[in-house]
């Protein structure tokens, strides 16, 4: 039996896409400034990284709660086997 909780799961992908949104931006960033040798870090950059923190910890956070979920089901039809 398997159960998947649907807000976790509907959080990562919120996560991811968030993720993905900041890695274009720091891409495009990174195209814009051109040689790496004259590269400056601005704000933007610096924002874009920070910002990816938190995005991270949600993501994680969210598949844990899957996986606890599914170690109580399993738990729950120890019991009931």
């Amino acid at each position: 039996m398997q159960i998947t909780d649907s807000n976790s799961l509907n959080g990562m992908l919120a996560a991811q896409a968030q993720v993905t949104q900041t890695a274009s931006n720091l891409a495009q960033v990174a195209n814009i400034t051109g040689d790496p040798a004259t590269q400056e870090v601005t704000a933007d950059f610096i924002n874009s990284i920070v910002n990816q923190i938190p995005q991270v910890i949600a993501y994680e956070a969210n598949a844990q709660g899957i996986v606890t979920q599914q170690q109580v089901v399993d738990s729950l039809l120890d019991i009931k086997a």
